[in-house]
């Protein structure tokens, strides 16, 4: 890769992608360059998954002890701020070890001259090759009044010294729920307006039902099937007006939390100049080996448009990074990935779900197992809700997907990811004598259902 400054340039090397890009290059002895304009560490541990999981954790401990929220938070805040120094200080002291070994770190924005050249703080460099990894930013509807109001970001809600009395939380995904339940634990009078008409609208009703139960009994107020119409401030308050069951309705609080969804951060990355397609939302367009529509450059994490999850950044960073040092390259197999909302009860999916799954042609029969059907579930001093569903197809009985809404579905669904990637069967699973009496039973269970609509 002679002529170049750099083998591999990458831009956005702070966060998961970025950075396993570059250290996979590194491996396999590329001369490798890193853009970052921001603080090392990436959305997951800077404000993403690592602060929100210590708030989250922070609030349970809160509401177990039965001590009131709001006075409780200042020791919560300076445990989430000690988990992102910690783990930030980690990922500094990563990169200055890659950079003993060769690593070039440049500090500042990054954009393209050309299709082999960035600038960054005017300085011009080159590569070879070039993946980009910038992740992604808060999105923003053109709501009107919304940008005039003033709201709180994921970021800007999780870097708060002091909660306010009441929140207005516009989205209800992953983030937004998991934020709401946080503020109502910890004493806030929140309300949780959502456009769709259930709760984590992506996924299964049943848990979006479940869900908004428990926000309620949390002492949350949940508004869904809404259209928001306006945001105003006035008189220390913000207010959202929203249209909801054919009446208009306005609600008012301190503070306002928007989490409508990621977008694709590439913006000022002058990717014309590179000659770099985007898609609709703004998102790289890459294929299964990252490869952008310049074949020397490559695509990873968020700014991909994909699920927006570590685990995935990382298979894509490693994709990227071998792909850009070898000739023949591996591709992304994305089918065995683990995902999770950390709400308490917590939502855990793998594989396929029954819609997709029939758009991939397969013919599958699906069944499902409720949590209060199991006597464990009677064991634990509050209501266990939650249930599974695991899908398999007819002629070979291999499990495709599962859903799984449990205490833990975090830890629990990973069983059903080992399944998935080897081609277990829901017999084989239903073979497996589960420790008694444990939730995790409940894949035992559901595949048993599942193996006997099979005939097997």
């Amino acid at each position: 890769m002679s002529g170049f400054d750099l083998d591999l340039m990458v831009i956005g090397g702070g966060g998961s992608g970025g950075f396993t890009a570059a250290t996979t290059a590194m491996k396999y002895g590329a001369k490798v360059g890193m853009a970052e304009a921001g603080r090392l560490g990436g959305l997951c541990i800077l404000a993403g998954c690592m602060p929100s999981k210590t708030l989250l954790h922070g609030a349970a401990q809160v509401k177990a002890r039965g001590v009131s929220g709001r006075p409780a938070y200042p020791a919560v805040h300076q445990s989430t701020r000690a988990v992102v120094e910690h783990l930030a200080g980690g990922r500094e002291q990563a990169v200055a070890a890659k950079e003993k070994q060769g690593l070039k770190l440049y500090r500042g924005r990054a954009r393209f001259v050309d299709p082999h050249t960035v600038e960054i703080g005017g300085q011009r460099i080159t590569a070879a090759k070039l993946v980009i990894a910038t992740g992604s930013l808060e999105g923003a509807p053109p709501v009107p009044g919304l940008a005039e109001s003033g709201y709180l970001d994921s970021e800007g809600f999780m870097g708060l010294a002091e909660l306010p009395e009441s929140l207005l939380v516009l989205g209800g995904g992953a983030q937004a729920v998991e934020l709401a339940q946080v503020a109502a634990r910890l004493g806030v009078k929140t309300t949780v307006v959502q456009r769709s008409g259930h709760l984590a609208s992506k996924f299964d009703p049943r848990f979006g039902r479940i869900l908004a139960q428990a926000l309620s009994e949390d002492g949350a107020t949940i508004y869904t099937g809404t259209e928001l119409n306006q945001v105003r401030r006035g008189g220390g308050q913000v207010t959202a007006v929203f249209s909801h069951q054919g009446r208009e309705v306005s609600v008012s609080a301190q503070a306002l939390l928007l989490s409508l969804g990621r977008r694709p951060a590439t913006a000022g990355l002058n990717l014309e100049a590179a000659g770099v397609d985007t898609g609709p939302k703004g998102e790289i367009v890459a294929d299964r080996h990252m490869r952008t529509s310049q074949p020397h450059i490559f695509a990873a994490g968020d700014v991909t448009g994909g699920a927006m999850v570590v685990n995935l950044a990382v298979v894509q960073g490693e994709a990227a990074g071998y792909n850009a040092t070898h000739h023949e390259p591996r591709e992304v197999n994305d089918r065995v990935l683990p995902t999770a909302i950390f709400t308490d009860p917590q939502f855990a999916r793998v594989g396929l779900s029954g819609e997709q799954a029939r758009a991939a042609g397969l013919d599958c029969l699906e069944a499902d197992y409720e949590l209060d059907g199991m006597g464990v579930a009677k064991t634990y001093p509050e209501k266990v809700r939650g249930f599974m569903s695991m899908r398999a197809e007819k002629g070979t009985g291999r499990i495709v997907g599962a859903e799984l809404v449990a205490p833990e579905a975090a830890l629990m669904i990973h069983d059903m990811a080992v399944a998935i990637k080897l081609g277990g069967t829901a017999a084989d699973i239903a073979s497996i004598p589960y420790i008694h009496p444990s939730l995790a039973e409940i894949s035992e269970l559901t595949a048993g259902r599942l193996a006997k609509k099979l005939g097997a």
